[in-house]
C-alpha cells in the first residue's frame, strides 16, 4: 500500500491486484482524512475488503465451453418438453462439429465478440440463429446463476436481422388465407375421397384455430358435444417417432385450455367419430380422432406435403401462398379479428401467453377488412 497526500489537504491510499482474467495488475484506492498510523491501519483493511469483493465479483472458472453445455444441459433437459429436447439437443450437436466455436476454450477468456463472429457465420432462417443463440445464452446464463462467470457474453450479441425488402412486406399478408381462398382449397380437398379425411382436420384448424398438433392429438373424451365444448390438454409428442407417438403437455401453460366451438366444427367431429366406430372394433373414447389411413394419427409431414399437391391441382385458381398448417391457426385469428373478437379473448382461444404474438396476427388487415374503409370514406364523402 502507498500513499499519495492532495492537494486539498486530503490522502489517497492505493493498493495493486492481480486481474484473474488478464492477469495484470490494477489498482484500487480510497481517500480519508487522515495519515495517521489508525488511518493507514484503516486504509489498510478497507483496500482489502475492496480486492475481495472485486476478485468475488469477477471470479472465473476452469469450465470449457464443451464441459459448460454438458453440465447445462444435463440440468435443463430435465425441465423441457420431448419435442424441446429434440430441438435443443440437435442444436448441441451442431455446435459440438462447429469449426468456429472451441469446444475446448475456458468460459472465462471467451467473450461476446468470440461468439459474435459465430453467430455472424451462422447461415439458416433468422429465427433459427435465434435458438443458437437462445441455446448459448441460457448455458452461459446457467454458468452465471452458478457464479462461474460474473456477466453473460452472450448478453451484448445480436443476430443479424436480414434487410427488410418488398418482399417482406408481401410474406405478411401471406401469413393467413381470406375466406375464398380457404373455400377454393376445401373444395379440393372434398372432391376426392382419399383427401376428405385429411381436408376436414384443415377445416377443423381453421374453425378453432388449434395448432396442428393440438388438433392430431385429440381424443373422443376430449369432445364435450352437449355443452359445446372442446378441451385443448395436450400436443402430440412423437419425438421417438409417429409409431410410438403420444399425447403429451401442450406447448405453454396458456395452450392449456377449453375452448367454445362451432355447429360446423362439431359436424366434423361427429362424423369423423361415426366413421372410425364403424371401422375400428375397439374405437373408445380414449381413442384419437383425427386418423390416418395407417389408424395412427395423421402425420404433419402428410398434411403439409398434400397441401402442395392440392394447391397445384387448383390450376390458375392456385393460392400463391406458402401453405403450411400454421397457416390455418394464423387465418383462424385473422377472422375472429375481422369479426370483432376483443384481442384477450382470441389470445385464451387460441392459447398464447405473449399478447404480441397474436397482436402481429390481429393486425393483419382482410379484404373485407380493406374495402370497409373504402366504403366508410365514401360514405363521408372523402
Amino acid at each position: 500500500m502507498w500513499m499519495e497526500e492532495l492537494p486539498n489537504g486530503k490522502f489517497t491510499y492505493r493498493e495493486r491486484y492481480k486481474d484473474p482474467y488478464t492477469e495484470k495488475y490494477k489498482k484500487v484506492s480510497i481517500t480519508l482524512n487522515s495519515k495517521s498510523n489508525q488511518a493507514k491501519n484503516k486504509a489498510q483493511k478497507m483496500l482489502n475488503e475492496k480486492i475481495e469483493r472485486t476478485l468475488k465479483k469477477e471470479k472465473k472458472s476452469d469450465h470449457t465451453v464443451e464441459e459448460l453445455l454438458q453440465e447445462w444441459w444435463s440440468f435443463k433437459r430435465q425441465t423441457v418438453r420431448n419435442n424441446t429436447k429434440r430441438n435443443y439437443g440437435n442444436i448441441l450437436k451442431a455446435l459440438e462439429k462447429s469449426a468456429e466455436i472451441k469446444l475446448e476454450a475456458k468460459i472465462a477468456k471467451v467473450d461476446a465478440q468470440y461468439f459474435q463472429k459465430y453467430f455472424n457465420t451462422l447461415n439458416f432462417s433468422h429465427s433459427q440463429n435465434q435458438k443458437y443463440r437462445s441455446v448459448l445464452k441460457m448455458a452461459f446464463d446457467y454458468a452465471v446463476n452458478m457464479e462461474y462467470l460474473s456477466d453473460n457474453p452472450i448478453d451484448k450479441t445480436k443476430i443479424p436481422k436480414p434487410p427488410v425488402t418488398l418482399e417482406n412486406y408481401i410474406r405478411v399478408e401471406d401469413l393467413y388465407l381470406e375466406n375464398d381462398e380457404i373455400d377454393r382449397l376445401l373444395e379440393q380437398y372434398y372432391s376426392s375421397y382419399q383427401s376428405i379425411r385429411t381436408g376436414q382436420l384443415i377445416e377443423f384448424m381453421f374453425l378453432t384455430g388449434t395448432r396442428v398438433g393440438e388438433a392430431i392429438s385429440l381424443k373422443v373424451c376430449d369432445y364435450h358435444k352437449d355443452k359445446e365444448l372442446l378441451d385443448i390438454h395436450g400436443t402430440l409428442d412423437y419425438s421417438n417417432g409417429y409409431k410410438t407417438a403420444e399425447k403429451g403437455m401442450t406447448k405453454t401453460n396458456a395452450s392449456y385450455r377449453e375452448i367454445g366451438i362451432s355447429n360446423r366444427a362439431m359436424e366434423i367431429l361427429d362424423q369423423i367419430i361415426f366413421e372410425n366406430q364403424l371401422k375400428i372394433d375397439d374405437y373408445n373414447n380414449d381413442s384419437y380422432i383425427f386418423l390416418g389411413r395407417t389408424g395412427l394419427p395423421i402425420q404433419v409431414n402428410t398434411l403439409n406435403n398434400s397441401l402442395k399437391y392440392n394447391n397445384d391441382k387448383l390450376g390458375k385458381n392456385k393460392i400463391n401462398k406458402r401453405l403450411h398448417s400454421h397457416i390455418f391457426r394464423h387465418s383462424h385469428i385473422s377472422l375472429l379479428s375481422e369479426i370483432g373478437v376483443p384481442l384477450k379473448a382470441i389470445m385464451h382461444r387460441v392459447g398464447h401467453e405473449d399478447e404480441s404474438t397474436t397482436l402481429n396476427i390481429y393486425t393483419h388487415v382482410t379484404k373485407k377488412q380493406k374495402a370497409d374503409i373504402v366504403k366508410k370514406m365514401n360514405s363521408l364523402g372523402f
